[in-house]
């Protein structure tokens, strides 16, 4: 029953000799580079920058990151599904009058959003309990205008079914801002120090007045491969655009009862608007969360002594503040912006690396759940609903127990010291609930339910900020990962709930937490045993990632966890399943 739905619905994503399959799996692939090429940005830019720096630079990207998804989160879908309808009437000019329209206002907004982190950006520091973190800010601000014009560009290609250019775009960014970044931060890095500058930098002499200084001039200069990047990605996207609007100039017909560029906006925007709620809920979250930690911290200056190592005598903190006469508000400020910058630069940064593989699955899965909807195919949708659910689950919690038990091996093979393991080893957890939010979230919009993912997360938001407030003054730092497990676990089970309600459908808990879970425990501690045996070095660390691996997928197979309608959800699941049947791994 579930083969031969599934074989229907895949036939359904063919449109104009593309399909929407292979569109999701340009994006992914585009994804996971970007991914990669993050990661190889963030963890030599920890290197050379160090947990102050990081903690600035972390500063100014997440009130950037903030402020780029109110201003045009909703518009790139909004753009894409509007050119889409145009083209499928054949109305090329209509098209093109969209993308300008877009275009315009995206380019409004973005001056308007540019404008205000300039101005305000010390404000905005000084807000957030981090009044050094402003010259970043200034640095990232026109970041804002050339995204946003950006969005718009995408937006239309999308809508055009031609995914390579956004994926080409986005890989171009990442690139720019790992190359630009990281030779601006070693320029500002290796500067030397000369107290007796009347200014900040003689960039002529190479010389900065004080270290401190220089760690604002570093996180700066990596702050300034971002605003290239963003830059790269706009000249990219124009030349396509200029090339194929030459190359498609023969099919502009002109089309009876021309739509008014007032109606266009109109729309545009009341499209736009639910999606952008829904997305800025998240970044709100993860900015109040920014806003919290730094300012709790100081709240109750015993909880510094948790990471004392990081502050005592000797240290480089240590010299700095001597250096620098920091006491009083100022010392527990600087003492915040390290260990922010410890659970940003490091804990945050591994994190993110498994999330990659979840956008894949949802962005491959997902547009198969909108075209058996569209065709009013219940059955086939809620297979694909359990299914894509189920996988996430099963990848999502062998990542969780791995990174957490591993989390100071995977630390030390990365960076030159793991500082952040214990903070690492508690996040690792969300890592199960935020890729259930993920893809729940995007189940829940393909049913047309774009709303409910706002209400779970202002939900899961609301604990979080409380228990931020509540905690962080108790527990340190620790208190936030602790409050994102709890934010995101109430989240997801908001979503599934949602998702039993509306897709009427039901959920088995030993194929969907009890097995997976038991496998990942399994994994979990024969890794414990590893670590104990061989270590935590660099090697020892990759042999225990090989066999920790090898030891889920074995015991996932042995307790069935792995069935064949969740194999055929995936791309050439047909193959795959027919290969695991054959070997009588799954039935």
């Amino acid at each position: 029953m579930f083969e031969k739905t599934d074989n229907k619905g895949l036939k359904l994503l063919k449109n104009n000799g593309q399909n929407f399959m292979k569109g999701a799996l340009i994006l992914a692939v585009a994804n996971f580079l970007v991914k990669v090429i993050g990661a190889v940005f963030k963890i030599p830019l920890y290197e050379l920058i160090g947990k102050d720096g990081s903690g600035l630079f972390n500063v100014a990207y997440q009130i950037y990151t903030f402020m780029f998804i109110i201003a045009t989160a909703g518009f790139p879908t909004a753009v894409s599904k509007m050119v889409a309808e145009a083209k499928a009437r054949d109305d090329e000019k209509g098209a093109r009058k969209i993308f300008e329209s877009a275009a315009v206002l995206l380019g409004t907004i973005g001056i308007i959003g540019t404008a205000v982190l300039y101005i305000f950006s010390d404000e905005l520091a000084r807000l957030l309990g981090n009044r050094d973190a402003a010259f970043c800010i200034k640095m990232i601000a026109p970041t804002i205008f050339f995204t946003s014009i950006v969005s718009a560009y995408r937006g239309y290609f999308q809508g055009r079914q031609n995914m390579y250019p956004t994926a080409a775009s986005e890989v171009i960014e990442a690139f720019s801002k790992l190359i630009v970044g990281i030779v601006f931060a070693m320029f500002f890095t290796n500067m030397a120090l000369d107290g007796s500058l009347n200014k900040m930098v003689d960039l002529a002499a190479r010389t900065v007045r004080s270290s401190a200084e220089r760690t604002v001039l570093a996180a700066s200069g990596a702050i300034l491969g971002v605003t290239s990047g963003a830059v790269m990605s706009l000249i990219l996207m124009m030349a396509v655009y200029n090339f194929s609007r030459r190359k498609n100039q023969a099919a502009v017909l002109e089309i009876k009862n021309e739509r008014s560029r007032r109606s266009i906006l109109k729309e545009l925007v009341a499209i736009a608007i639910p999606i952008t709620i829904g997305a800025s809920v998240s970044s709100l979250t993860s900015l109040v969360d920014l806003a919290t930690v730094m300012n709790r911290l100081v709240v109750n200056p015993a909880v510094f002594d948790r990471y004392g190592f990081l502050f005592k005598e000797g240290t480089e903190f240590a010299k700095e503040a001597a250096q620098m006469g920091w006491s009083g508000i100022e010392m527990l400020e600087k003492k915040a912006n390290t260990l922010y910058g410890m659970y940003t630069g490091q804990a945050q940064t591994m994190f993110n690396l498994p999330l990659t593989i979840v956008v894949a699955l949802s962005m491959s899965a997902v547009p198969a759940i909108s075209s058996a909807i569209a065709k009013k195919s219940d059955a086939e949708a809620k297979s694909i609903t359990q299914s894509l659910i189920k996988i996430t689950v099963l990848f999502a919690m062998p990542c969780a127990i791995g990174l957490s038990t591993l989390s100071e091996g995977i630390l030390g093979l990365l960076y030159s010291d793991a500082d952040a393991y214990m903070l690492l080893q508690k996040l690792a957890i969300a890592i199960i609930f935020v890729s259930v939010v993920q893809v729940t979230n995007a189940i829940l919009q393909s049913y047309g339910k774009v709303y409910y993912p706002v209400f779970s997360m202002i939900a899961g938001g609301a604990a979080k900020v409380f228990m931020n407030y509540t905690f962080i003054p108790i527990l340190g730092i620790d208190g936030a990962p602790v409050a994102t497990i709890v934010c995101y676990g109430i989240i997801a089970v908001i979503n599934i709930i949602n998702i039993i309600r509306v897709v009427k459908i039901k959920f088995s808990a030993l194929d969907l937490i009890i097995k997976p879970l038991f496998s990942a425990l399994v994994m979990g501690g024969v890794l414990m045993l590893s670590v104990r045996a061989l270590g935590t070095g660099s090697i020892s660390t990759v042999l225990s990632i090989a066999v920790g691996g090898i030891v889920y997928v074995v015991s996932a197979f042995i307790v069935r966890a792995i069935k064949r309608e969740d194999i055929l959800i995936l791309p050439k699941g047909d193959k795959i399943a027919d290969l695991l049947e054959k070997w009588k791994l799954i039935k």
